[in-house]
């Protein structure tokens, strides 16, 4: 026989033979039991998350999604390990049993024991959660524990965390739930988002708006909308515009912010809070906040504290920083979410203020109107469609970001500077997405664009409202005292005469002597400021060499460490050496040049030599028209 035919023989048989499967009896005990084994239960997860340790102490989520931190003293006493696990000690005792033996009696009168689980093993139970701590790795700032608000997850998708569940895409997760190195802890129960509802109620919101209420600025109803929008994103967009509703009294800003603040279920809102009380009420949390009355008060650097909260609140990550405690620990604070501010008059704002606030002006309602029964009403409805206007907004979070890069470029193309760009962009776009169903095309964010053309800043206005800029107005609008006289003049004055042009002697004395306003005189003034005026066309000295200049044209050199200069700055944003960089930050700064040796040349200003000076051109500060 062939090995072939051999292998097919034995394949038949094994395909035909018929097989009979037999339950193993397991035996019987001494109470007449058995059957087969039992299968193994499936071992449950441990219900505590384990995060990380790190100087001795142990970072875990508790029984209900809530951060706990416990010292290494703390995980073998029992009180602390039944608190972690939330009283309920079911999966502690299955995983480090602590058993007793009972002796029982059968049937038959025979004694018989067994071993009865009546407690978990305490210290079994920490070397295992202190293990699990050391195998996540050390605790750090890389680890993000999320309160309540809105967040982007790792692509920049809003996820809702709304205390007890958190909305991630159309699902609501328990609290605990980790993506990445972020992780949504538990809290209280706060609103969250309802079903979306359409574009016609935000029509209707920003129709009730423009009619109920009179602003200084066209447009100024798409803004306010704006706003809203951006607002229900929380710390889920990179740029979130900040608001600041003016007008007085009897305008009905307040009423109106009371309109967004019913309209936003999740926010924080008050109208007496200063900088450190938000952020202690905050801290953690990516949420708007709605401040009423927040700079009518007489200590305006309670008001410019507060500005300066927005700064860093509204990008990014928000406010990252730390607060000492009265135990001498160190508490880190963090606070993320657009800001709406509502007030007579808002406090003095610099550039960076500037850049981020969009300052809507309100003036009072016409003779005879009178719209507080509807500010009231509108007011209630939107308590009611604003869980719903939030679904939409976060529904359509694709929508916002395509509509942002639209909208952004083409008021780019109105001649807004970038940092204006970001602001109106993301306002136009929020506006757009609660409005509209669909993504803009480029001539409709043309027309959107014209329609708030009032709050497009160009490039001058930009520099004009510079903090470089303020300080030059600020200084040349200083009046010092003549030499030799009771007149106050203005600095710019003083440099300008300085700038003419030479006069016969005989001339000037005649013109100027009486008044103390010679060209000695002025430049007297000058130099007791620090202040040196070089022409473009400055004659020799008597020693026959030109004057020393750092660049060609009218300029300027100043000795910074001037004590009367520095006096004049005093009080003021720019006291210290705040002056000292903005004048860096002209393009026409320069140093005093260098020695053949490599040492800076001293500068005559007045009767003394001074090193340290610098460069500037008055065509730069707006004194002279000789160059750009």
């Amino acid at each position: 026989m062939s090995s072939g035919d051999a292998l097919s023989d034995i394949r038949a048989a094994v395909h035909s033979a018929d097989r009979h499967f037999q339950i193993i009896d397991g035996g019987k005990d001494k109470k007449g039991g058995g059957g087969p084994p039992e299968a193994p239960q499936q071992e449950e997860d441990c219900p505590v998350v384990t995060i990380g340790h790190l100087d001795g102490a142990f970072y875990f989520l508790d029984r209900v999604g809530q951060l706990r931190v416990l010292k290494a003293s703390q995980m073998t006493r029992r009180a602390d390990l039944v608190a972690l696990f939330g009283g309920n000690i079911s999966w502690l005792k299955a995983k480090f049993p602590k058993t007793t033996k009972i002796k029982e009696k059968g049937q038959d009168g025979e004694e018989t024991s067994r071993d009865v689980v009546v407690d978990f093993k305490i210290n079994h139970a920490a070397e295992y959660l202190q293990r699990e701590c050391f195998r996540a790795g050390l605790y750090g700032d890389h680890i993000q524990i999320r309160r309540p608000g809105v967040w982007p997850d790792p692509k920049g998708m809003p996820i809702v965390h709304c205390g007890d569940r958190v909305l991630v895409g159309a699902r609501l997760e328990r609290p605990g739930t980790r993506i990445g190195n972020q992780i949504w802890a538990a809290a209280a129960p706060e609103p969250r988002p309802a079903a979306p509802c359409g574009a016609v109620e935000a029509r209707a919101l920003q129709q009730s708006i423009r009619d109920l209420w009179n602003f200084r600025i066209p447009g100024s109803d798409v803004i306010v909308m704006g706003m809203l929008a951006c607002a229900y994103y929380g710390a889920a967009i990179p740029w979130r515009p900040a608001g600041f509703l003016t007008g007085g009294a009897g305008c009905g800003k307040s009423s109106l912010l009371e309109v967004l603040k019913n309209a936003i279920p999740l926010k924080f809102a008050t109208n007496d809070a200063s900088k450190a009380g938000i952020e202690q009420t905050v801290d953690g949390r990516a949420i708007p906040m709605l401040v009423d009355e927040a700079s009518d008060r007489v200590d305006q650097r309670a008001a410019r504290a507060l500005l300066d909260l927005v700064l860093s609140a509204t990008g990014g990550e928000g406010t990252k920083g730390a607060r000492g405690g009265s135990d001498g620990i160190a508490r880190k604070i963090s606070v993320a979410g657009s800001i709406i501010m509502a007030s007579i008059r808002p406090p003095d704002m610099e550039a960076q203020h500037l850049g981020r606030f969009t300052i809507v002006e309100m003036v009072a309602a016409h003779k005879g109107a009178d719209h507080t029964a509807e500010h009231r009403d509108l007011a209630a409805w939107g308590k009611d469609i604003g869980p719903a206007m939030w679904g939409r907004a976060i529904a359509a979070w694709e929508r916002y970001r395509e509509a942002r890069i639209i909208l952004r470029a083409a008021i780019g193309k109105a001649g807004c500077q970038p940092r204006e760009m970001d602001q109106m962009g993301s306002l136009l776009a929020g506006w757009w997405t609660l409005t509209h169903d669909h993504v803009p095309a480029e001539s409709e964010a043309d027309d959107a664009v014209q329609g708030v053309i009032g709050y497009i800043r160009s490039a001058d206005q930009v520099m004009t409202q510079s903090g470089t800029q303020q300080m030059i107005d600020f200084l040349l609008s200083q009046k010092v005292q003549m030499n030799r006289s009771t007149d106050r003049q203005p600095l710019n004055v003083l440099i300008s005469r300085m700038l003419e042009p030479d006069r016969p002697r005989m001339q000037e004395d005649a013109e100027f002597q009486d008044v103390g306003y010679s060209r000695d005189n002025v430049a007297a003034v000058l130099a007791s400021y620090g202040i040196r005026v070089v022409r473009a066309d400055e004659p020799k000295g008597r020693s026959g060499k030109p004057a020393l200049r750092a660049s060609d044209g009218d300029g300027l050199w100043i000795w910074p460490r001037n004590a009367m200069l520095a006096a004049l700055f005093k009080d003021t944003v720019f006291a210290g050496q705040k002056y000292m960089y903005e004048f860096t930050r002209l393009e026409s700064y320069r140093p005093a040049p260098k020695n053949k040796d490599g040492t800076e040349k001293a500068v005559g200003i007045g009767k003394m030599k001074h090193k340290g000076c610098f460069w500037v051109r008055c065509c730069e500060l707006g004194l002279s028209d000789d160059g750009e």
